[in-house]
């Protein structure tokens, strides 16, 4: 298979298909399969119980399951991963399902520079990375970041809030976030000591607007 660069390296920000490559390089380096990796390094250890790339029949009651359809298209049809046997290939970015109260403890687990209850995944050093501003000098061509405003940009793995003005919601410089597709949406807020999961099973074009909407209920609810 031929590949054709659409930009030079380290030049052009564009959203792409690294998470997915990403997870694979895990794979390479590791030995291990993707999930068998996660398992071992982060779900089993932050005793996340219900986190994983399937869900087995006995727990299949407790899965969201979306309408099949978006309202905001007219009611077109819109479908969500197949969950209900284990993938031929666990993605990087995408096919993982887990619980809000699950969610929550990876998220606590990053607001705490990396440890949760002991328990350390990351490095505080590598959590600045990985929330810090990777691309100054590099062309953006549309605003990065999950709620869908300017003012953010990208880290390696997270979407970083600039400064306190600026993006269309509220939030703190410093800020950072992830959301999926079914409308799912992860952030925290280091200023603030927030950390905040919203989880949907609604893969709508409306779920930015969603996220704005929930982002903004909790920070007007924040009393200093």
């Amino acid at each position: 298979m031929g590949y054709t660069w659409a930009h030079q390296p380290g030049t052009t920000y564009e959203y792409s298909q690294s998470t997915d490559v990403l997870g694979r390089v895990v794979e390479a380096a590791s030995g291990q399969r993707l999930e068998v990796f996660l398992e071992e390094r982060l779900f089993r250890p932050l005793r996340m119980a219900d986190s994983g790339f399937f869900v087995p029949a006995a727990k299949a009651s407790r899965l969201a399951i979306h309408s099949r359809v978006d309202p905001a298209l007219n009611n077109a049809r819109v479908d969500m991963i197949d969950v209900s046997a284990p993938p031929g290939n666990a993605s990087g970015g995408a096919g993982g399902v887990s619980t809000a109260a699950d969610y929550l403890r990876f998220t606590q687990m990053l607001a705490n520079g990396g440890v949760l209850d002991g328990v350390r995944i990351l490095s505080p050093a590598t959590v600045k990375l990985m929330t810090s501003d990777h691309l100054v000098g590099l062309n953006v061509p549309e605003p990065p970041g999950a709620p869908g405003t300017p003012g953010y940009t990208f880290g390696p793995g997270f979407a970083v809030r600039l400064s306190d003005g600026i993006a269309g919601v509220p939030g703190r410089a410093g800020q950072y976030m992830w959301a999926g597709y079914g409308g799912t949406y992860f952030w925290v807020d280091p200023q603030e000591e927030l950390a905040v999961v919203f989880m949907s099973a609604a893969p709508s074009i409306n779920r930015a607007a969603h996220r704005r909407l929930v982002q903004t209920l909790v920070h007007s609810a924040i009393v200093d």
